[in-house]
Order: C-alpha cells, then sequence, then structure tokens
C-alpha cells in the first residue's frame, strides 16, 4: 500500500511532515498506517490524508483498494486469467473457486496456479487426508 499513497503524495508535492503537521498528527502514526490496509485506518488518518490530496474519502479508499472481482470464462477455461487445459480439471478448479469464493475467498492468479498445481501433482499428505475421509464414509 506503501507504494501507492507514495506516488499520490509525491505528485501533490506533499510529505507526511507535512501532513503531520497540518492535522495535529504524529509523523510515525501516519507511517505506520501506510503499512497497514487502509481499511485498518483511523478516521483521522484517512480524514487527514484525503484532505491533504483534496479527496473524499471514499474515493481516496476506492483508489488505493479497488474493488475485486473473481474472472472466469468458460470459453477460454480460464481462472483469474489462467488458462487450465484439461477440460475435467478446469470445471473442478471452477467448482472449488466459486464455492470458496461465496465464503469470501479473493482468490489472485497464485491462489489458482496452487490449485492447478495441487490437481496435477497431489501432494500426499491431501491424497491420503481423502482417502481416509472417503474410506470413512464408504464404510
Amino acid at each position: 500500500m506503501l507504494s501507492k499513497i507514495s506516488i499520490l503524495l509525491t505528485n501533490h508535492h506533499l510529505t507526511l511532515k507535512d501532513i503531520s503537521q497540518s492535522n495535529s498528527l504524529m509523523e510515525k502514526d501516519l507511517e505506520d498506517a501506510l503499512n497497514e490496509n487502509p481499511d485498518n485506518w483511523s478516521s483521522a488518518i484517512l480524514s487527514a490524508l484525503s484532505s491533504s490530496l483534496n479527496m473524499r474519502p471514499g474515493d481516496l479508499l476506492e483508489l488505493l483498494d479497488p474493488v475485486y472481482s473473481l474472472k472466469i470464462n468458460d470459453t477460454n477455461q480460464m481462472i483469474q486469467g489462467i488458462y487450465i487445459e484439461d477440460p475435467e480439471m478446469y470445471e473442478q478448479i471452477r467448482f472449488v473457486v466459486e464455492s470458496e469464493h461465496l465464503e469470501g475467498w479473493q482468490p489472485d492468479e497464485e491462489d489458482i496456479l496452487m490449485l492447478l498445481d495441487e490437481a496435477i501433482n497431489p501432494s500426499k499428505e491431501i491424497k491420503s487426508e481423502i482417502d481416509r475421509i472417503w474410506g470413512e464414509e464408504n464404510e
């Protein structure tokens, strides 16, 4: 997050010292906040940064943390831009991603690559756990 806000401050010829002095905040508090998720910023920090940048607080938050979207392309068998060659594997991974997405998971490209790798080269631990679970249910 630090890089995005740093670019904004640089473009507006502002320093954290300027903002801290004009808003009666400690510079260290501003530094600490910039290393956190903007959703965790105090109202004082958000107000100081947004007013110094001549922005509304909501506009600043949206600029720093754009809205997430799940990208699934059935025609090209792609999830989050990752192509999955095998149609059956694509459907299986898609099902997992959509199910978990409904529970709040926001997978990125790395997550999809990890799922694909696990589907192609399943780890022994996960395979034995699945076998154990299914074995107990089938008995």
